[in-house]
């Protein structure tokens, strides 16, 4: 009996951090609020390619700049250096959407980017 209830607690124990592990490993991209601020910005079917395109450059172009961060021979100040990377890369997707979107969307984009921004953070 006591080792049934051992057994149950590490069971359990054993789903609820597997659980907490999958919950830390979402990127930035797919967390809930960076969802719902995507789908807030009521993109039209001939923008949604765009601003998917967009999205996968900026991603890319930030694991390519921490790749070469890292592999680089000055390894001081890689944090400061990868969020003004990121900031770079924001900027471009900005100048990228701004002649895609509307004004009524510009805000709702605004909102996303920023929400994206503070998620991107969050995954240090």
């Amino acid at each position: 009996m006591r080792l049934r209830i051992v057994g149950t607690f590490l069971c359990g124990l054993l789903w609820v951090t597997a659980g907490l592990a999958a919950e830390q490993a979402r990127p930035g991209f797919l967390h809930p609020d960076v969802l719902r601020a995507a789908l807030a910005i009521n993109l039209t079917d001939e923008q949604k390619p765009v601003f998917q395109q967009a999205i996968t450059v900026f991603a890319q172009k930030r694991i390519n700049a921490l790749g070469k961060l890292m592999r680089g021979n000055d390894q001081s100040g890689i944090p400061r250096k990868w969020r003004t990377r990121t900031k770079r890369y924001l900027k471009e997707m900005d100048k990228t959407l701004k002649p895609v979107l509307s004004e009524e969307q510009w805000p709702a984009y605004l909102t996303y980017r920023t929400t994206l921004e503070k998620n991107l953070r969050t995954m240090r």
